[in-house]
């Protein structure tokens, strides 16, 4: 008889089709299901929402979010002090000062946001600051911002034709050029600070600025502390208004709401900024900090000139 002929018909293990451990396990309610058996969970619309909701109401930061910083500190404390000895003593001096400040800038962004072409983007952001402080210092009448956007389109001009002469493939190209606009766009933010050393009352004002800016860095210290993170946005916006209103009773101008307001604001400006630099992870470096510390001063300089035009004149 043939070897088909002598394969059991009843059910046995051997029988063809049959599971090898002698039962199906849809027929055993005891037997369990392994993980590759159980069918995926297909996640719902609402399912999504309350996971975003949880999300939401315990927000979880990254370790590089909740590091300390001091080097972030101490570049905005330095190159505040030197920009207040620039605006007091003359324009050209704080269009220097701020061609310094871009150079920092420019010295570590590629580094804190990882470009691909990191020489290629320091020699843009550094380029443009010089050429945007010399278009502000040779302007001395209004509008004292004219020549800017000619400084920004050779900067642009660089970027771009850096970009045609590389050799290396040209990896990740988009977020290369994306790093080096963000910087082009802080140095423009920054030659904003130059027309409030055109006259004392917009000067004084810009001194409270800057105090405040490096008055209310301190509060990033706060970070070191899990009971005060929470607590650091508010700090720093007190250390500000309080900083501002001490700046501007010493200047003599301007007036207690109008200091107050402004070293307010700008101090949350410039945190905002850093805290939203100080979670790459290319601010483990010094460079990576230095940057994050210029930017932090650049970026409240047009909010600060807008103060100028709407409280000053």
């Amino acid at each position: 008889m043939s070897a088909v002929d002598e394969q059991p018909t009843d059910g046995t293990p051997g029988t063809p089709g049959e599971s090898p451990i002698g039962t199906d396990a849809a027929d055993d309610p005891d037997a369990a299901v392994t993980p590759a058996a159980a069918e995926p969970v297909l996640e719902t619309r609402a399912s999504r929402r309350a996971r975003r909701e949880a999300g939401r109401a315990r927000p979880e930061l990254s370790p590089e979010a909740l590091a300390l910083r001091p080097f972030v500190v101490i570049t905005t404390v330095a190159l505040s002090a030197l920009l207040i000895l620039g605006v007091v003593t003359d324009p050209v001096l704080l269009a220097a000062c701020l061609g310094l400040t871009t150079l920092v800038l420019a010295w570590g962004w590629p580094r804190l946001l990882g470009s691909s072409s990191r020489f290629g983007s320091s020699l843009a952001i550094g380029v443009t600051g010089l050429l945007t402080a010399a278009a502000t210092a040779i302007v001395t009448e209004q509008p004292y911002l004219r020549l800017v956007p000619v400084a920004l389109a050779a900067g642009l001009g660089l970027m771009f034709g850096h970009q045609i002469v590389r050799r290396d493939g040209r990896p990740r190209l988009t977020e290369s050029i994306g790093v080096t606009s963000f910087g082009l766009a802080l140095v423009a933010l920054g030659s904003a600070w130059m027309p409030l050393s055109r006259s004392w009352r917009a000067t004084d004002l810009a001194v409270v600025a800057f105090v405040a800016i490096a008055v209310s860095s301190l509060a990033d210290l706060a970070l070191a502390y899990p009971r005060m993170r929470a607590w650091v946005l508010p700090m720093a916006m007190v250390l500000g208004g309080a900083s501002g209103l001490v700046a501007a009773a010493v200047a003599g101008s301007p007036g207690p709401a109008t200091a107050a307001l402004a070293g307010l604001v700008v101090a949350a400006v410039a945190l905002a900024l850093r805290r939203a630099l100080t979670v790459l992870p290319g601010v483990g470096s010094v460079q990576g900090q230095v940057a994050a510390g210029s930017a932090g001063l650049l970026a409240p300089g047009v909010v600060a000139y807008g103060l100028a035009l709407l409280f000053v004149g």
